[in-house]
């Protein structure tokens, strides 16, 4: 059965209009809450986009929520939406397991800082979104979570690691997609799913309680959304200090939210091709991609320059030593582990500490010259990824090494801004007739995000993806 319905419309309207709608009267957040529980049941059973649906929860939140509005009481932005909590963050009351089946059955006994700022703005959570183990792959398929497929295309996988979130978005199954990227885990769903992914700067969102310097500082929270507005609504929602923190971003100059509504000028933007790790170099679907772009830009009267952005065998080496270290320091029997997984534990085994402390201390060296290379630029184009998304059990044989390596081909460049620290964010700019959506993204300039939403949301106006939308069926019983 496809989405036929006229009400299933609103669950595509993007967040920030349903709380204005919630906020007016319009519709409640019982009746929103209802309609994404009701999508979930009828459509996700050939997704696997959640892991765990809170529904009585929610109801009693959206009940507690439609209260406050009559009252005159609403809580925050994102009062009375539903929003999916990805499951590489705990949510007190929720079974939290990272992916793994070491922490299978796990119940969260409090709120992450993000998530936190999430429930404080008046989000209601529907459930916890699929990921793969410990979100170290751009590929949802675990022992324990099982494989999570993109609405595009159910036979290709949704990417990730904030696979379930991209999957769940871009299938009417919530307004806003709680996410975290490490190496590219909020942009690469995103430009599977034909979505906008924006991983803010390094320290812009705390990862506290628990965490403090996620993955050697490359990891932040962050949200996938529908449009740019939506995306600066998340931001100037999870944005913020909390005590404990390693290290703070400066604030905005005015809320992000604004920042889409302003004029952009005239840019000079870089524009990066290359796809150092594959040996097919960029799929055509990617190179269109970056031809629309393109072709967007000069339109607007933008400045446009050819660059070349650090990569080669050393750059990936010493990702690598930094991704093993992070595996083989997780205090659970690597037994347990997925392939990918109990091969980069290993090989944090084998390294040393002095293996680990040169490879930062390069990787620090390559992310200012990468910075001070560039900053002559607002902006930097590249592909999002070099080729559509792996089919669903592509990797059910391969080995841990050789899963790492092909992911590392497929994501390309992206896990440069992680690396840097640099704002970047993804956009649904390009659609292929086969391959469904396919992604660009911009690297932002230090602590930019505002720049990057200003351009983003010239570029949605120039070239809108508002209206495509997978079709759905409802799996055969």
């Amino acid at each position: 059965m496809a989405t036929d319905r006229p009400e299933d419309l609103l669950a595509f309207t993007p967040a920030r209009e349903q709380a204005a709608l919630i906020r007016v009267g319009e519709v409640s957040s019982r009746e929103l809450t209802d309609l994404y529980l009701d999508r979930i049941e009828r459509f996700d059973g050939g997704l696997g986009s959640y892991v765990e649906v809170l529904a009585d929860r929610a109801r009693h939140a959206a009940d507690a929520a439609d209260e406050r509005t009559a009252s005159g009481a609403a809580t925050g932005p994102l009062h009375g939406v539903p929003v999916a909590i990805k499951d590489l963050h705990f949510l007190r009351g929720s079974t939290t397991t990272l992916g793994t089946r070491a922490m299978a059955g796990h119940t969260a006994t409090f709120d992450d800082h993000n998530v936190a700022r999430l429930l404080t703005a008046g989000a209601i959570p529907l459930g916890k979104t699929n990921v793969p183990e410990f979100g170290t792959i751009g590929h949802t398929d675990t022992a324990l979570l099982g494989r999570c497929a993109t609405p595009w295309d159910t036979e290709r996988n949704a990417g990730g690691s904030s696979g379930g979130a991209g999957a769940a978005l871009a299938a009417g199954l919530c307004a806003l997609a709680h996410g975290s990227d490490g190496a590219g885990s909020i942009r690469i769903p995103a430009a599977v799913n034909g979505l906008v992914g924006l991983k803010p700067s390094r320290d812009r969102i705390s990862l506290g309680p628990m965490v403090g310097d996620s993955a050697f500082g490359l990891s932040t929270p962050g949200a996938l959304t529908r449009t740019v507005a939506d995306a600066a609504l998340a931001l100037d929602v999870l944005a913020g200090y909390e005590p404990g923190d390693p290290g703070v971003a400066p604030p905005p100059d005015r809320p992000w939210a604004e920042e889409v509504d302003l004029p952009v000028g005239r840019l000079r933007i870089g524009i990066c091709r290359q796809a150092p790790y594959s040996p097919d170099g960029l799929h055509p679907s990617s190179v269109a991609a970056l031809t629309d772009a393109v072709e967007h830009l000069e339109r607007l009267g933008h400045d446009l320059e050819e660059v070349e952005l650090p990569a080669g065998d050393a750059l990936a080496d010493q990702l690598l030593t930094l991704w093993a270290a992070n595996l083989a320091s997780q205090p659970f029997d690597p037994d347990t582990f997925e392939p990918v997984n109990a091969w980069l534990a290993e090989v944090g085994r084998q390294r040393t500490a002095g293996d680990y402390a040169a490879a930062h201390f390069q990787l620090q060296l390559q992310a200012r010259r990468l910075v001070r290379d560039t900053d002559h630029l607002d902006a930097i184009l590249l592909p999002t990824l070099t080729s559509p998304s792996r089919p669903n059990g592509h990797y059910a044989d391969w080995s841990g090494e050789a899963i790492f390596r092909d992911q590392t081909a497929f994501v390309g460049l992206t896990p440069l801004a992680n690396l840097t620290g640099l704002p970047a964010i993804s956009l649904p700019l390009h659609h292929d007739a086969r391959v469904g959506p396919v992604g660009v993204q911009f690297m932002g300039r230090p602590w930019d995000e505002a720049g990057l939403l200003r351009l983003a949301a010239q570029l949605e106006q120039a070239a809108p993806w508002h209206d495509r939308r997978p079709t759905l069926h409802a799996p055969t019983p």
